[in-house]
């Protein structure tokens, strides 16, 4: 989400290109693997190369541990795929707490499951100036800065003219007050 001249990122870059590069080194492993013994059962069923045809069960036993690798990437682009579906969603917020009803509207999950898929990719390191919380009601807390050297820039506390009710909306941006209806606008 744009911010004045920032663009806040939730997505830890560095550890999404980290995976990106460790899951395409598996996927070329795993082709190399499957692909040297399927030669090896194609030398042993039409006898070239003078492969011996005794040697067709061990190829057949060792291509199985060889799509390993391939099985790891996948699951590993699983992951970065989830990571920014969830990055959109919380760029979109507007008050900085996303809650699990919310999830579950936008993803058509229970939240329960979401939240285990939440708790992975943040053990992981996916993500980046936000939060996970699952005491009491679990939820994503939308951090109030954009690095570590510039704070406020996220989300800001707005006071309403009307009822003087207080919001959290994102800065830079017009919601109503969650108390009375009115029109907000956050100046950072």
């Amino acid at each position: 989400m744009a911010t004045g001249d920032y663009y806040i990122r939730y997505l830890n870059l560095d550890r999404i290109e980290k995976e990106t590069n460790t899951t395409r080194k598996l996927m070329k492993l795993g082709y190399i693997l499957v692909g040297l013994f399927f030669i090896g059962i194609l030398g042993c069923i039409f006898k070239l190369a003078d492969v011996p045809k005794e040697n067709l069960p061990v190829y057949c036993i060792l291509i199985v541990p060889s799509v390993i690798p391939i099985l790891v990437a996948k699951a590993k682009e699983k992951d970065i795929k989830a990571a920014r579906r969830y990055e959109t969603i919380f760029g979109s917020d507007t008050d900085g707490i996303i809650t699990g009803d919310e999830l579950s509207r936008q993803l058509q999950k229970p939240s329960f499951k979401i939240f285990e898929e939440l708790d992975k990719l943040f053990k992981k390191g996916f993500f980046q100036n936000c939060n996970l919380q699952l005491g009491g009601n679990p939820c994503v807390k939308i951090d109030n800065s954009i690095g570590q050297d510039v704070d406020g820039t996220g989300f800001v506390e707005v006071r309403c003219q009307n009822c003087g009710g207080t919001s959290r909306i994102r800065a830079d941006s017009h919601t109503k007050c969650t108390y009375c209806g009115s029109p907000l606008y956050g100046k950072v």
